[in-house]
This record gives C-alpha cells, structure tokens and sequence, in this order.
C-alpha cells in the first residue's frame, strides 16, 4: 500500500506531460498553450492538485515541472498554470471530476464562431461515449480569471457534459475515473473526440448549404 501511495504521485506527472506531449502532438496546442491537472487524494483532509506549469514549453516538460497545490488555492510546488483558478473551480463544482485539461481546439472554437451546434449525435454513439450527452459552451471572457472559471464550472454544472467549448479561446475537458492517471487521459480523449465533431460539423455544414 505505501509502494502505491508513493508511485502514484509520480505517474499522475508522467501522464499530465503525456497530455501535453499529444495535445501538442495533434495541434490542439501550440508550444506553451494549454494545461493540464489530476486530484492526488493523499487523504480525506489533504487532497492536492498536480497541475502543468506556467510559462514551459509544454511538449518538453518533464515530471519534476509539475506544479502542487491544493482546492483553497495554497502552492506547495512549483508555479502553477494561470488557469489554475479554472481548474480550482471546476473540481470544487463537479465533485466526479478526477482530471481536468484545457486546450485551444481550433475547429471547436470555429464551429462556435460560425453559429453551428455540436451535436454528439452527429457521429453516433462513440461520440456520446466520450462526450456525453452535451457539449457546454462558455461565453468568450478574459482567460485566466475568475469570471472565466465560474463560468465554466456552472457550464459543466451538467452532470450530462464532460466537455465545454471556451469560445474564442479553446475547450475544457473532465476526466472521471477514479484512478487519477486514468482519468487524465480519458480528458485528452475528449478533447480529441470533440474536435472530431467539430471538424465534422463543419463539414456536415458546407455539404448542406
């Protein structure tokens, strides 16, 4: 038990630079875009946030940049990213929320801007899988702030979303499992599913002009 108490810590680092790695990778973020966090319940009184760092190249980071605070906002570790207060308030609205990963999501962000509606209908039932039974969309505010974390933890106030287009800024994602590590790549899955869709609701839209 003390072996996987302590391992754990290190793996949720690992697959937090293994999300920036792919996101990067898919061009869901540019070099020093996007963030990534998981819950590390070291106990029922004391349950941290490792979070990716502010001002790192992120598909070069290694798992020593991880960043460590915890819900009320205290650093132990590191210079957390500038959305961690988007973090912070999500985790403390959506109590199944085990990780949580921002990217830019480029297609997702235009489908917005064009008026279309992300149906996860749209690509049948493995989009629904993945997204749920809605995608949330978050009015364009200042990114970083307060405003905009509120905001999006009422948006995913909706136990029914486990994704939400931040528009004109790119996309949030939850991950549930209850294994941490799980829980991060199943966000990364989302946000690519989600601009799959988008890319396909645009698509969907120019052939049905």
């Amino acid at each position: 038990m003390q072996d996987t108490a302590k391992a754990l810590p290190l793996e949720i680092r690992r697959a937090l630079v293994d999300a920036m790695r792919v996101l990067h990778e898919r061009g869901l973020i540019n070099l020093r875009g996007g963030n990534a966090s998981a819950l590390y319940p070291f106990s029922k009184e004391a349950i941290f946030v490792y979070i990716t760092p502010s001002g790192v190249a992120k598909p070069l980071m290694s798992p020593e940049d991880i960043a460590v605070m915890d819900l009320d906002g205290n650093v132990y570790e590191g210079r957390p990213s500038s959305e961690y207060r988007l973090h912070l308030a999500i985790y403390r609205g959506r109590e199944d929320a085990r990780a949580i990963v921002h990217a830019h999501n480029p297609l997702a962000v235009l489908a917005r801007r064009l008026g279309l509606r992300l149906d996860t209908g749209l690509l049948g039932v493995e989009a629904r899988y993945y997204l749920g039974e809605c995608v949330a969309f978050v009015p364009e505010t200042e990114p970083g702030t307060w405003e905009l974390a509120e905001k999006a933890a009422k948006a995913l106030g909706d136990k029914r979303c486990y994704v939400a287009v931040l528009e004109g800024h790119g996309a949030v994602a939850i991950g549930t499992s209850k294994d941490p590590v799980q829980a991060v790549y199943e966000a990364v899955d989302r946000l690519e599913v989600l601009e799959d869709l988008a890319r396909a609701t645009i698509l969907h839209s120019l052939v049905h002009r």
